[in-house]
């Protein structure tokens, strides 16, 4: 409903004046009749067409010339009427197909043939000039727009693509990450228990006679289990779900934003990256989960966003990295999500961080995310909150 309401506000208003300038006779000559309720009908009938003229742009171009050639027969004025005309020529010029922009041509020439049938007495030689220029230039900035919006959608469909196929040297490269952390998952439990035995046998003999020492290889027995079931925790997701490959040179990260951004941009979509990061590296997993998520979010605005601008801002606490981007684009269709924002819950769920998605004021569409550096353990579920609630 919100794409046609142009549309509808543009109908209305330009039928609303037409009515009052007509009924006020301010275009009339003395051989034109008087207004009458069938004048006003017919000048309604040449300009409410434009309601649908997006939509169906070949039939309300047509369906202006009959309430047209109504008040040029009837010999009322015609005053704005032809205005319809006009806009829903270069509406099938612009939005319609390239036949349909064929077909207006002969619409058009019947159009004319008719008008010349019907005789207007109000029209001049100076007048059919100025309309006939006005229908050519609507011709030709349709066409040029036509033309524009064609080259975007290939761009668009030729950046998906590249980006898909970025998605699965992506998936490939986690597809062996995970192979080798299987091995190293061995290294982990071995290393681990052999500390852990040590530990524990020089606490068992140092209990009676040095209890405090005894304390200390307790703690770091504590210690050591810890540190080895939380990177047991993650090594166990990465082989499970492939959520955090742990490889940093097979996987992008922060660092490849500004080239991601390079290729949405040759795409034909305006981006800031704000600010451009730099700094020591984070952990691979947290990189590689910010990189997926302003990728899908680009992605999508290239998809549904139209003609719009994308601004990324990262933010980098030694708590957690943020990740915003928004775009002012005409914002969410009415289609239920796919799994583009499913697969940023996912990934942001293995840090327990939070995600939010949703429409951006008027226009446009907003997606931030918040990965912890050092909250939740691998596994908990990302915490779903309005837009605004993060600060």
């Amino acid at each position: 409903m919100r794409r046609w309401l142009p549309d509808q506000l543009l109908a209305l208003t330009v039928t609303a004046v037409a009515v009052v300038l007509h009924l006020a006779k301010v275009e009339s000559i003395p051989a034109n009749r008087d207004p009458d309720a069938w004048s006003v009908l017919f000048t309604i009938a040449a300009l409410a067409p434009l309601v649908v003229r997006r939509r169906y742009p070949l039939a309300a171009f047509a369906a202006c010339f009959p309430g047209l050639i109504a008040l040029m027969v009837g010999h009322y004025a015609v005053g704005m009427a032809p205005l319809g005309a006009l806009i829903a020529f270069y509406t099938v010029a612009a939005w319609g197909t390239a036949t349909d922009a064929r077909r207006a041509v002969g619409v058009l020439a019947l159009g004319l043939v008719a008008t010349a049938l019907a005789r207007p007495i109000d029209l001049s030689v100076e007048g059919a000039a100025v309309n006939g220029l006005l229908l050519l230039c609507g011709w030709v900035l349709g066409t040029g727009t036509r033309k524009r919006r064609a080259l975007h959608a290939a761009q668009v469909a030729d950046a998906a693509r590249r980006l898909e196929l970025e998605r699965e040297r992506a998936s490939r490269a986690a597809a062996e990450e995970r192979l080798r952390i299987t091995r190293e998952l061995h290294d982990v439990l071995g290393h681990a228990m052999s500390v852990m035995v040590v530990q524990a046998g020089v606490a068992q003999t140092l209990l009676a006679s040095r209890p405090e020492e005894a304390a200390i290889a307790l703690g770091r027995i504590a210690e050591t289990g810890r540190s080895s079931l939380e990177e047991m925790r993650r090594l166990l997701t990465v082989i499970r779900d492939g959520t955090e490959p742990a490889g940093a040179a097979t996987q992008p990260g922060l660092a490849d934003l500004p080239a991601l951004v390079a290729d949405v941009v040759a795409a034909g979509l305006p981006v800031t990256l704000d600010p451009v990061p730099t700094g020591p590296r984070l952990p691979p997993g947290v990189e590689l989960a910010a990189y997926r998520i302003v990728q899908e979010a680009l992605t999508n605005t290239l998809r549904h966003a139209g003609p719009a601008r994308a601004v990324v801002r990262l933010r980098r606490t030694a708590a957690a990295v943020e990740v915003d981007v928004r775009d002012d684009g005409r914002g969410p269709s009415d289609a239920a999500p796919g799994r583009g924002l499913s697969g940023m819950r996912e990934r942001v769920a293995v840090y327990g961080g939070e995600l939010v998605t949703g429409p951006d004021g008027e226009r446009g569409f907003r997606v931030r995310a918040r990965l912890p550096l050092d909250g939740l353990p691998a596994g908990s579920l990302a915490r779903a909150v309005p837009v605004g609630e993060l600060t």
